[in-house]
């Protein structure tokens, strides 16, 4: 089986993706938008490495109005958690042409792979969506820049964790069979430089991430070294209570595989979060600490510092506000340590 990969979104994870993919002669195309979409059109996609840049030629279209799907296209979903949902609305039931090349299928029929952060895609997808793949990446590249990703990493580019969602979901062959379209897409993003496995429950492993990406908005924030380990102590404890009281498994950790050196040029060291920020564009605060704020008022487990720093992130993006104005010791202010 031949797939396309039709990756909307194309930040840091799905332009870097694209190019990957390319590189390793796979069928991409890349969604993307604005002035990232004209230096893409124009130089491809310009990949910073430790002792290379590369620009990589790659198919860019703004939307689904320049592209005609085919039953073998896999939907790639690597926008920000919080543009979901318009994607979903946008994509969702566009006509699809069947392997007779008639339009008696819809966008929906196709299987969807997610690449954010949270647990809150996959529930989206699954209202519309059959075929539902979840992806837990961990990368270090970073995107400031029109038509430009800076990859620290080489020559694994990510460590990735890929499940059909939910665990419980029948396999593409039935009665515990392989999940050959699975294994299509591990064995592709192997071949394009990624450290993927295939796992059974991926909600443990996007659960093990978002415990880490809580940290996230730290980095946006004013403070000391000491103060951002305490509140990263803090709202670690807190998930890991509400996830307790969900009833929500999470993975054990994995030796690291990812090797980050130094760009020329670039300070990396900077979340996806500090990004956003600093480029003006939307926060995904609401799905990283505020996951862990409604988990907590649907189970009874307060999370004063993960609300603390959704309600200082949130105003600051809501002003449109740069990282470094607001001060984390304001969230800290008379709050316990956790207990271990």
């Amino acid at each position: 089986m031949t797939s396309r990969y039709v990756i909307v979104g194309a930040g840091a994870i799905g332009a870097l993706l694209a190019a990957q993919l390319e590189l390793a002669g796979k069928s991409v195309v890349l969604v993307a938008r604005g002035r990232n979409l004209e230096a893409i059109r124009a130089n491809g996609v310009t990949v910073r490495r430790p002792r290379s840049t590369e620009q990589i030629r790659v198919p860019v279209v703004a939307g689904p109005e320049e592209l005609r799907l085919d039953y073998q296209d896999v939907l790639v979903l690597a926008t920000k958690v919080q543009d979901t949902e318009e994607v979903l609305s946008r994509w969702s039931w566009l006509p699809v042409s069947d392997e007779h090349g008639q339009p008696t299928l819809l966008a929906a029929d196709l299987p969807v792979i997610t690449f954010q952060n949270g647990l809150a895609t996959e529930d989206l997808a699954l209202r519309r969506f059959a075929r539902v793949y979840g992806v837990s990446i961990n990368v270090a590249a970073s995107y400031l820049t029109p038509g430009e990703v800076v990859s620290p990493s080489y020559p694994i580019i990510g460590v990735a964790w890929l499940g059909r969602y939910p665990s419980s979901a029948p396999l593409h062959e039935h009665f515990g069979r392989r999940d050959v379209a699975a294994e299509q897409y591990v064995q592709d993003f192997r071949d394009a430089g990624y450290d993927v496995g295939l796992v059974e429950d991926v909600r443990s492993y996007k659960a093990r991430k978002l415990l880490v990406n809580l940290a996230n908005g730290l980095t946006v924030l004013i403070g000391t070294d000491e103060e951002r380990e305490q509140a990263r102590g803090l709202l670690v404890a807190e998930g890991r209570a509400v996830f307790a009281a969900a009833g929500i498994a999470v993975a054990e950790s994995s030796p690291a595989h990812l090797v980050v050196e130094e760009v020329p040029g670039h300070v990396g060291g900077r979340s996806s979060t500090w990004q956003s920020f600093a480029r003006g564009a939307s926060s995904e605060v609401d799905y990283l600490n505020g996951e862990i704020v409604q988990l907590g008022r649907l189970h009874g487990v307060p999370t004063p510092v993960n609300e603390g720093v959704q309600r200082l992130l949130g105003a600051q993006a809501a002003a449109g506000l740069p990282p470094g104005v607001s001060k984390l010791a304001d969230i800290l202010t008379d709050t316990p340590l956790p207990v271990a």
